[in-house]
């Protein structure tokens, strides 16, 4: 609706896991690091928690992104929902590795799991199950399951790389199960933004939209990160109303007048 006014060819704030989007502070950049460290060196399993809405779910898409870049030697399990049964949990594994569908035992899905694994280890292939979300398993035996799949092992390696996704209660739940918390080769969480970064997120999207230069003064970025306290979907959401607001008002750039009159009207 506002494209056209702002020059936009996108939209830039929408609040979807698009990693060309992907603005990299620092604390990003590491968390990413971390991750490929863990996968490269077939470090077991990692976990990355962090704030809703700081960007968990985007980073993960920017690293599958950076996998399928070489998707021959990469064979990967994204698990969005992980309120499964830990059959279903196996059977979904099996099926985004190998695109089938197995009914049968759990020993059953186990060792076919096995087999997969060791053909994907001899054909040079890395396996990696991402557990998005992770703060939604209910059931404690779940995590059971989790740490069990790092039986998948030979002498010197794993068999498959581990990534948990959450909100910081995941961190609480694993403190409770040491077996899996001893697993963990990296644990890293991500925190908001601060006010400078803030700011270079939102010009940075208003880049990537197609837009030569900001749609918002320093004024109202500055205000914009106080008011979403550097949290980057309450940044979208706050931003994106004041382009709509903007463009009611015949404005051409937001300003603070802008942010406060949207702020009085969104729930953050």
């Amino acid at each position: 609706m506002y494209l056209n006014y702002w020059g936009f060819k996108e939209k830039p704030f929408e609040n979807t896991p698009d990693p060309k989007f992907l603005y990299k502070t620092a604390n990003h950049e590491e968390a990413l690091m971390r991750m490929v460290y863990c996968i490269e060196e077939k470090k077991g399993a990692a976990m990355l928690t962090g704030e809703y809405g700081c960007g968990k779910t985007l980073l993960t898409r920017a690293l599958l992104r950076e996998l399928f870049k070489e998707e021959d030697i990469y064979k990967v399990a994204l698990i969005v929902n992980p309120s499964f049964a830990s059959n279903d949990f196996l059977r979904e594994i099996i099926f985004q590795f190998e695109n089938i569908f197995l009914n049968g035992t759990k020993l059953e899905l186990i060792h076919r799991l096995n087999e997969i694994l060791y053909k994907n280890m001899k054909e040079n292939k890395k396996s990696i199950v991402i557990v998005d979300e992770a703060q939604a398993i209910e059931n404690r035996s779940m995590f059971e399951e989790l740490r069990l799949l790092l039986n998948f092992q030979m002498n010197d390696k794993f068999l498959l790389t581990l990534l948990l996704v959450g909100q910081p209660e995941l961190r609480e739940e694993i403190d409770r199960i040491p077996q899996l918390k001893q697993r963990l080769a990296i644990n890293y969480h991500l925190t908001g933004l601060n006010q400078e970064d803030s700011g270079k997120y939102i010009d940075y999207r208003c880049t990537v939209a197609g837009r030569n230069e900001s749609a918002f003064n320093r004024n109202a970025t500055t205000m914009i990160a106080d008011k979403a306290s550097g949290i980057p979907r309450k940044i979208n959401t706050i931003c994106e109303l004041c382009l709509l607001q903007g463009m009611f008002e015949r404005k051409s750039i937001i300003n603070e007048e802008i942010v406060g009159k949207v702020s009085e009207e969104v729930c953050l």
